[in-house]
């Protein structure tokens, strides 16, 4: 693997290219010898590509990238309540997905969860597993979320008023819009923002 394919693959994986300074450490390698394989785009050895891989704990010649499935199951309607901490499973899913069908530049902020009840119908049903990105907490032009009201799970579309109201909004009709005032004491946390449900295909 070439030195800026190995840092861009970095990027995705981690978050953040490394420092030239970073792979010497890790390497055992003089800043001399890095900086003039970075000009001339060297390639790393296997056995380098090893020691890498053992030091950031991931695997950079796998066609697969390993995402967290947090076994907390945000509900759709009236709430999860999560009294111990989360189970977590790694789940793959391939490098090439994510990065053309999806475009999404940082694998490392997603996250899967199961949804539960049927508020969010027909968009999310019961039991749909959802791609929720972390990095994406932003709701002032809406979406469907992944969130936590007063420490309960919720996937609930989200609407800000320019009043700075906030519409708590769920799909299926049968459930009513609630409205949150600016002042509100209830407590708030975006956990990210859904961008495919993936039990309705890729």
């Amino acid at each position: 693997m070439k030195y800026s394919k190995l840092l861009n693959t970095l990027q995705n994986l981690i978050g953040f290219k490394p420092k030239q300074t970073d792979l010497c450490e890790i390497l055992q390698i003089k800043k001399a010898a890095m900086s003039a394989r970075a000009a001339r785009d060297s390639e790393f050895t296997e056995g380098e590509i090893a020691l890498i891989e053992a030091h950031y704990g991931i695997e950079l010649t796998s066609d697969c990238v390993e995402l967290e499935y947090i076994q907390i199951n945000p509900s759709c309607g009236r709430g999860t309540v999560v009294l111990d901490e989360a189970d977590v499973t790694p789940v793959k899913i391939g490098r090439e997905i994510i990065r053309e069908l999806w475009k999404i530049p940082q694998p490392s902020d997603l996250k899967l969860f199961k949804a539960s009840g049927d508020s969010m119908e027909t968009i999310i049903e019961d039991g749909n597993i959802l791609l929720v990105d972390t990095s994406r907490r932003d709701f002032n032009n809406g979406g469907i979320f992944v969130l936590t009201i007063n420490n309960d799970w919720y996937v609930k579309r989200l609407r800000l008023r320019v009043t700075g109201e906030l519409d708590i909004i769920s799909d299926n009709p049968k459930y009513p819009m609630e409205t949150l005032k600016p002042n509100s004491d209830v407590e708030i946390t975006i956990v990210g923002r859904v961008i495919k449900n993936l039990s309705r295909g890729l």
